[in-house]
């Protein structure tokens, strides 16, 4: 007689508007699995408190625009269910604490500064009185900012994606008015009332706001970061003013050179590491042989088949492959190697590895 045969683990992929990718990973991951696994796309709706997700593994690809899954996501972690990426770090971490760990880790970063909410007396039960620890930015103070970030320099939101709320700016006037009227208040996007609204309602007087250097850039590369594994990509960046929406990928190491090929490649490990990432894609402006990390908070990264074709087949294998073994090897999951060491070095201020040469 046979013995009984064990359920098989069960894999739910929570994605937004994108196909292709999320249903070859279905078979991928089925394929890999062997019959010990079942691949579906999650289904969630109103659930209750004490209920467990009926999931071994969520991959998660789109709670960044939908909070209500990032609120049930981090429940289904604590009722046994193991979520890509840690829906616990994805709720802390941002680009101002992404730029302070680059330079504890030695790596080239663009000066970046946070700044103050733009209206903050215009919040909701906030007074001045309120804000007594905080120093209000006069002329001389500003000039500071702008001394050391330097123009041309980029204003961002300290937590968001894409392109959403990303401007270029070029003075100290351009900065003015855009962080204190026309992000709000002005037309952004031309020609397409909705989605103007839909921006100037996200990017709301609670919005924290960076200011970044920008990096003239001679080559510029992205980087996937997939459950240990580094793939460099030669990336051209879309021309947005143009309407482009992805990126060109090329697979050309020797456009590197080695040296460079290789710093690019241990830079994604030991930051990926250190934060504790899983699946994750990094991004660096070069200029001449110095790679500058501008961002590496990309938890949803770009898997569309056909924006990165020539990456595409084994994006797809080294995804299939780690949460194929999240499910079948509890040991494989990197959250239980990392996180504990990566958080414990950041809480307490700890010095990490230098990652320079």
């Amino acid at each position: 007689m046979n013995p009984k045969r064990s359920e098989p683990k069960v894999l739910g992929i929570l994605r937004g508007r994108e196909s292709g990718f999320p249903e070859d990973l279905i078979r991928a991951v089925e394929s890999q699995g062997r019959g010990m696994i079942r691949a579906e796309m999650a289904s969630i709706g109103a659930e209750p408190a004490e209920r467990p997700l009926p999931y071994d593994l969520i991959y998660d690809r789109i709670s960044h625009d939908y909070p209500m899954y990032h609120v049930l996501l981090r429940a289904a972690a604590a009722h046994g269910t193991y979520v890509v990426p840690n829906p616990f770090l994805t709720a802390a971490d941002d680009k101002f604490l992404g730029a302070a760990v680059a330079h504890r880790l030695g790596i080239p970063s663009p000066r970046t500064v946070v700044l103050p909410l733009s209206g903050s007396l215009m919040l909701h039960d906030i007074t001045a009185h309120s804000l007594r620890n905080l120093r209000w930015l006069d002329d001389k103070a500003w000039g500071a900012v702008f001394d050391y970030v330097g123009f041309p320099a980029w204003l961002k939101p300290c937590s968001a994606g894409g392109w959403l709320g990303v401007f270029k700016v070029h003075s100290p006037e351009e900065f003015f008015r855009i962080y204190n009227q026309a992000i709000f208040h002005g037309e952004m996007i031309k020609n397409d009332p909705a989605a103007d609204q839909a921006v100037r309602n996200w990017l709301g007087r609670t919005t924290v706001m960076i200011l970044q250097q920008d990096i003239p850039w001679e080559r510029f590369a992205r980087c996937w970061y997939i459950g240990g594994e580094v793939l460099v990509a030669r990336y051209t960046p879309p021309r947005k003013k143009d309407g482009e929406v992805y990126g060109k990928y090329q697979d050309d190491p020797g456009f590197f050179g080695p040296a460079l090929y290789e710093r690019l490649r241990r830079y994604v490990q030991q930051v990926n590491s250190v934060m504790g990432y899983e699946i994750n894609t990094a991004e660096f402006a070069i200029r001449g042989d110095e790679p500058y990390l501008i961002d590496f908070l990309n938890f949803t990264c770009d898997f569309n088949p056909k924006s990165i074709a020539p990456f595409y087949e084994r994006c797809l294998e080294l995804v299939a492959r780690y949460l194929t073994r999240c499910l079948t090897d509890p040991a494989a999951r990197l959250q239980a190697q990392n996180r504990d060491r990566a958080w414990g070095l950041l809480a307490t201020g700890q010095a990490a590895p230098s990652a320079r040469p």
